[in-house]
């Protein structure tokens, strides 16, 4: 079986699927709270900028070893933050299956219904059924609600 796998992620699901004790730690240009968020709900131990200094990576790589997560100081407070209100909350990406947001992120990135199931090897029908369910499980009723979900909780590349 092939997997294609489009956002980083994706990636750490993946391997956190595969390896349960693994650490990942995220190393990007991207200063964004929610990318950050995303990357930690998705099991990444640590988020660092590339433009950081390289003791801060040493010391991102030192609280993962030790189980601990790490986030870049700019972006600790509010991704921390997100973090504990999510936390409190239901998680709306983990009551997708992976081939809910395989087909999420494949309608967030524009492509028709036909072309996803060509994607994905399966049947138009069953295309608009994962969609059906995904609207139904984010309570939302357009594409264009479902795309802004996908981007907003980092489901497409940027």
């Amino acid at each position: 079986m092939m997997v294609t796998i489009r956002t980083s992620t994706e990636a750490v699901r993946q391997i956190r699927k595969s390896v349960k004790n693994v650490r990942i730690v995220f190393l990007t240009m991207h200063a964004d709270v929610s990318y950050a968020t995303n990357a930690l709900k998705a099991g990444g131990s640590a988020f660092v900028l590339k433009s950081s200094a390289a003791d801060e990576l040493l010391s991102a790589i030192r609280e993962a070893m030790h189980g601990r997560k790490y986030v870049t100081p700019c972006l600790a407070a509010p991704v921390f933050g997100a973090l504990a209100k999510r936390g409190s909350r239901r998680n709306e990406n983990a009551a997708l299956t992976t081939r809910q947001r395989e087909v999420l992120q494949l309608v967030a990135e524009g492509k028709a219904l036909k072309e996803i199931a060509g994607i994905l090897h399966v049947s138009p029908r069953t295309v608009e059924f994962h969609k059906y369910r995904i609207e139904e499980a984010l309570g939302l009723r357009t594409t264009g609600e479902l795309t802004r979900y996908a981007v907003k909780h980092g489901l497409v590349g940027t």
